[in-house]
């Protein structure tokens, strides 16, 4: 029986944890001798000269050429930087794994689009739309009703509750909570620790509790 082949998108920090939560992931399978892990994508080959017991990296970005069983997963926080490259992969005609820790509970009537990352221990309630390679780090909750834009990423323990609606691309530092049925903008930064309690409006960067503007 032929085996699927995993690449991972991303040899830095993010890329190696997200190694982790894929051996996790492959590990619960009761398929798991169909999967490896082939190695990495990343436009710097001495990404993984510190560490050992990983996978090479493969080839860069451009270098990527598609084979049949291969499978990508995208472990790229930045979200500019995440679009960018998942479109251009998705030109060579790769294709997205949407990966999901076992210890992650998602409940019902949860959408999840293409190339998603859900961390372990995150719960996503009920009745949720996630987008195409939304990063949902460890510990982070998703409240009913709530809505995460495409390529958005929000690093560990963060909060988004009922009814919050987080356009393209958002990026939330770590322990920052957006309240109920608050927008976030495309492309917005939510600082670590910060408390959304308002509408924030597309590229602004906020900061504090409450989170009020400090660039854009």
């Amino acid at each position: 029986m032929s085996s699927y082949k995993f690449v991972i998108v991303g040899a830095g920090g993010f890329g190696r944890e997200v190694y982790v939560w894929l051996r996790d992931w492959i590990a619960s399978s009761a398929e798991s001798h169909q999967y490896e892990i082939s190695g990495f994508l990343d436009d710097s080959p001495a990404a993984l000269e510190r560490f050992t017991g990983l996978p090479p990296i493969i080839s860069s970005i451009d270098g990527y050429q598609h084979q049949d069983g291969m499978t990508l997963v995208c472990a790229i926080g930045n979200p500019k930087i995440k679009k960018a490259v998942a479109e251009k992969l998705q030109a060579k005609g790769a294709r997205f794994f949407s990966l999901i820790h076992p210890t992650a509970i998602v409940g019902t009537r949860v959408s999840l689009g293409e190339g998603v990352v859900i961390c372990p221990h995150a719960v996503l309630s009920a009745d949720i739309s996630i987008g195409d390679f939304v990063t949902i780090n460890s510990a982070t909750t998703v409240g009913h009703d709530a809505s995460v834009g495409s390529f958005s990423t929000t690093s560990g323990h963060c909060d988004i509750t009922g009814g919050a609606q987080l356009a393209e691309g958002v990026f939330m530092g770590s322990h920052s909570v957006v309240v109920p049925k608050v927008s976030i903008g495309a492309y917005a930064v939510i600082g670590a620790a910060s408390v959304v309690i308002r509408k924030v409006a597309p590229g602004t960067t906020v900061f504090g509790v409450p989170a009020k503007r400090i660039a854009g």
